[in-house]
């Protein structure tokens, strides 16, 4: 059978065949983005919460839904993230303004604020706005944008998606608040917020006094279970123009661990090294490789730690732990205490290196975990 590629993909999210499970998170965030529903969801990077939400805004559009997606993260500020908003916006459905050679100024007009319009090589519009902009005029534009949306509600789903929503208030601090009050005078246009921060999240969203407490629909993402991320991994392999038998697929979801763009990742480097059916050495070589081609990376990240934080990290690395607060645990890692060892713990966390999983606590990415083990 001849090769047709490697199958597998990591890094970005996932569309079409290389989507994998959700089969029933993505029904109920279609089903509640197209009723109206504000929902937020919440999971850890790489867990596939961009992929879920692209997969499920796709779904949507196809059957006619307005949609507007933009990353938070993306925008360095608030001009920034209006002109995403506005230039999203311009592709939304039902909108016919861009059915019309003429439709730019039509759009525009629509806006109380009027953007700077530049054409990319396609001839497509792109908005921008000086950086200068005042923080009432960009207010301006994102209430102008929900207003549209509604509009367009009238004609199907109308929906608003800002991912890596915990960046919002480095913005501005208002913008919780304004997005709600938005979303209180517009009940037909659905906001999706999603975040992968969960303390910064939690401060938004979660606690009582969040900005945005008790707007919004909770949708958790957790890890794919394993017996969806071996099937996936041997139907991919197969269309990728290798075997790979089910007990090695096993092998290469337990050395990756449950988040799905560390099996792809893995998967892509496995795949990449075997021959016509993929082997237990295989899955050895390919994490050596994958271990290697981010070395650097892995090295930087270490040595940006403070010392207690590099023994602690090494230490789960080696053996993750229920208990990092014991006696045992506080000589392994040669710190004065235990509330030391709870604050590095606390840094860590929160930097993404470290993840309570299974009830233990262990080094978050399992390639620098192995990085870590040398």
């Amino acid at each position: 059978m001849a090769l047709r590629g490697n199958p597998f993909h990591y890094g970005t999210p996932v569309t079409g065949a290389q989507f994998a499970g959700r089969t029933e998170e993505l029904r109920a965030l279609a089903s509640r983005m197209r009723d109206g529903i504000n929902v937020v969801v919440a999971s850890p990077r790489r867990y596939g919460k961009t992929s879920l939400i692209t997969k499920a805004a796709a779904e949507l559009e196809r059957h006619g839904a307005a949609v507007v997606q933009v990353n938070v993260l993306r925008c360095r500020d608030l001009p920034t993230f209006a002109a995403q908003l506005l230039t999203h916006a311009y592709h939304a459905k039902h909108g016919a303004w861009h059915r019309f050679k003429h439709g730019v100024p039509e759009f525009v007009r629509r806006f109380r604020i009027t953007p700077g319009i530049g054409f990319d090589a396609s001839g497509m519009p792109r908005f921008t706005f000086a950086p200068t902009m005042t923080a009432a005029d960009a207010d301006a534009v994102i209430a102008d944008v929900y207003a549209l949306l509604a509009e367009l509600s009238a004609k199907g789903p109308a929906v608003l998606v800002l991912d890596e929503f915990q960046a919002v208030t480095d913005l501005g601090e208002h913008l919780p608040g304004l997005l709600k009050a938005l979303a209180d005078e517009h009940p037909t246009v659905s906001l999706v917020v999603a975040g992968s921060k969960k303390h910064l999240m939690e401060r938004l969203v979660t606690t009582r006094d969040a900005p945005l407490f008790g707007m919004a629909e909770h949708l958790a993402l957790d890890v794919l279970p394993t017996e969806v991320m071996t099937s996936f991994l041997v139907r991919r392999s197969r269309a990728g123009g290798k075997e790979l038998p089910r007990p090695v697929a096993d092998l290469l979801v337990a050395l990756a661990g449950p988040v799905p763009n560390d099996v792809q990742h893995l998967a892509y480097e496995v795949f990449d090294v075997a021959g016509p059916t993929v082997t237990a050495g295989d899955v050895g070589l390919g994490l050596r490789r994958a271990v290697e081609h981010e070395a650097g990376l892995h090295a930087d990240r270490f040595e940006a730690l403070s010392p207690g934080q590099r023994r602690v990290v090494a230490e789960l690395a080696v053996a993750p732990t229920e208990q990092p607060l014991s006696a045992v645990f506080v000589r392994a890692v040669r710190l004065a205490n235990s509330s030391s060892v709870r604050k590095a713990l606390d840094v860590l966390q929160t930097d993404g290196l470290v993840v309570v999983r299974d009830g233990g606590y262990r080094v978050a990415d399992p390639f620098f975990a192995a990085w870590l083990r040398g």
